[in-house]
């Protein structure tokens, strides 16, 4: 079994999901206090592009808005969220590159770390079969499955997507014959190492410069441009 990986956010996705989610939050009144919400969000964010994002810490306050709602509520608004603000986003070059994977006859698996509820989604649109994203508590002891606003398991972060790799392939009882995985991300040089062919995808400056000594793929997907590598 040939596998290929791929990252979502700033990869196939010219963003990031969880960033217009939180945005779509505010805009339907979920969220209530939006500025300091939003001002924690971004400091957030460039936290983790430097690389010490504590996810943990992330989703505690992304989650928190999810807290007692319905799942089938949310998927709806996920739905309606995916299809207007995201679908319009995914890299023509990322669609030719998942399809030209399938073509070959790969196994294709989208590793996120943005949370299940909308990378699930995503994947059904883009025709990836398998996902591995942060996994969230739902609370089904009542009439209707609510979210708690809290995630289980391992988080599919940094070394955590290497994990949910291994984890995912006991599972599935497959030992691959070659791995290819495709990321933006300095944060994925733990998956990135460990396969077979790592791809740089619009790499940050970290990734880029890493992908440069190494020899590696680089992809330019903004700039339509590919070069390089093995």
């Amino acid at each position: 079994m040939r596998l290929a990986l791929f990252d979502l956010d700033d990869t196939l996705l010219d963003g990031d999901c969880s960033d217009r989610w939180n945005l779509w939050m505010i805009e339907q009144g979920w969220v209530s206090d939006a500025e300091t919400f939003m001002a924690r969000a971004e400091q957030m964010h460039r936290a983790y592009h430097a690389g010490k994002l504590k996810l943990e810490e992330y989703l505690a306050m992304t989650l928190a808005p999810l807290q007692g709602r319905r799942v089938v509520d949310v998927q709806k608004e996920v739905e309606r969220f995916v299809a207007t603000h995201l679908q319009p986003r995914i890299f023509t070059h990322g669609l030719a590159c998942v399809d030209a994977h399938r073509q070959a006859g790969d196994t294709l698996l989208l590793i996120s770390a943005s949370s299940r509820h909308l990378v699930a989604p995503i994947a059904a649109m883009l025709g990836i079969p398998h996902v591995l994203a942060v996994e969230l508590i739902v609370d089904d002891s009542g009439n209707d499955a609510c979210y708690t606003g809290q995630s289980k398991g391992v988080l599919s972060y940094r070394g955590g997507k290497v994990l949910r790799f291994q984890q995912w392939l006991a599972e599935q009882q497959v030992t691959p014959s070659h791995t290819t995985f495709y990321s933006d991300s300095r944060n994925d040089l733990p998956l990135l190492q460990y396969v077979d062919c790592p791809v740089a995808v619009n790499p940050d400056p970290v990734l880029a410069e890493v992908a440069s000594v190494e020899g590696w793929r680089r992809l330019d997907w903004r700039g339509k441009k590919n070069s390089g590598g093995r």
